[in-house]
């Protein structure tokens, strides 16, 4: 059983003429940066899929190296419901990690967001299997678009884009439990996101919202992305789950409430470090140069703190 929902999304301002150029060219050069990482193929030669049981029927299908994102699996008696699909070089052995935990098609691929490295296998399902995704995820694979300014050279396949798309929520009763894909209001690492929570089981994969890589977010903030959007989803996730909810982040361990409560933390309060030293007047370089105060500088496991602020400041309204 579907049920669907629709709200509008809303659109961030542009920030100042000088701020676009630098965004351009920061974006450019991370996602240039990402993509030649995923599109090695002695890289990916290295990539297992390591399969751990969350829940009777959840599964968590981990690539190690983690240069694809974490996979979520629903399986059981009415079928497989798979969430996310990494790059399709991965596809082969994704299919047989799933094999190993249920026999038989994937009936239901999720996209958390757009991402190469999210949806970037979408073309080995799509045949057998109903693809569905936020309605941003489908515009943005018809642009060909990959991640911030990094575009395909050929179209995607048909088969490769999203049948269901929905702009709030769609909730599956599959598995005995309702599996709840929510789209929490703002545009956030993408304009697409979603977290999907496996309500019986306690488990909620939050796409790339949280990254546990010890470090600060991606903003994709060509395609509308906004690191206050992010830190107000992430608030939302901690309202949604418990203290025994396993979190699924994009990337990285699956952990707890807890630790994504820190994240969240860290989140809100440099975004409030970054808005104070805009208002006061300070231009972007300075308050790079200035950096973070010692508490959260520690964190450089994922994008830099000069990117970090960067995209922060990007993100804040004038």
């Amino acid at each position: 059983m579907l049920k669907l929902g629709i709200r509008s999304s809303k659109r961030r301002r542009r920030g100042k003429r000088t701020d676009r150029f630098r965004e351009i060219v920061s974006f450019s050069l991370m996602a240039s940066y990402l993509c030649g990482i995923a599109a090695s193929a002695q890289d990916l030669s290295l990539v297992e899929q390591k399969v751990h049981k969350l829940s009777d029927t959840v599964w968590w299908v981990e690539p190690v190296p983690a240069y694809g994102g974490n996979i979520a699996v629903s399986a059981g008696e009415d079928g497989i419901l798979m969430v996310d699909d990494q790059l399709m070089p991965l596809t082969d052995d994704i299919k047989e990690a799933v094999a190993s935990i249920q026999e038989g098609k994937i009936d239901f691929l999720i996209n958390s967001h757009y991402h190469y490295d999210h949806a970037g296998g979408n073309a080995a399902f799509g045949e057998d299997s109903l693809i569905v995704a936020h309605h941003s995820v489908k515009t943005r694979l018809l642009e060909r678009r990959e991640a911030g300014f990094n575009f395909r050279d050929e179209p995607h396949p048909a088969e490769a884009i999203p049948v269901l798309t929905f702009k709030e929520n769609v909730t599956f009763d599959w598995n005995g439990e309702d599996i709840d894909v929510i789209y929490l209001g703002n545009t956030s690492h993408t304009d697409g996101d979603v977290v999907i929570f496996f309500r019986e089981s306690n488990v909620i994969h939050t796409g790339d919202q949280y990254v546990n890589l010890n470090g600060y977010p991606f903003i994709d903030l060509p395609v509308g992305g906004s690191a206050t959007g992010l830190r107000d989803n992430i608030g939302a996730m901690l309202a949604m789950i418990d203290d025994d909810t396993k979190v699924m982040p994009g990337h990285g361990p699956v952990t707890t409430k807890t630790e994504l409560q820190a994240y969240y933390d860290r989140i809100a309060a440099t975004i409030d470090i970054v808005e104070k030293q805009k208002l006061a007047g300070k231009s972007l370089e300075e308050i790079q140069e200035t950096g973070l105060p010692e508490e959260y500088s520690k964190f450089t496991g994922f994008m830099t703190i000069p990117t970090w602020i960067q995209q922060v400041h990007s993100s804040l309204i004038d």
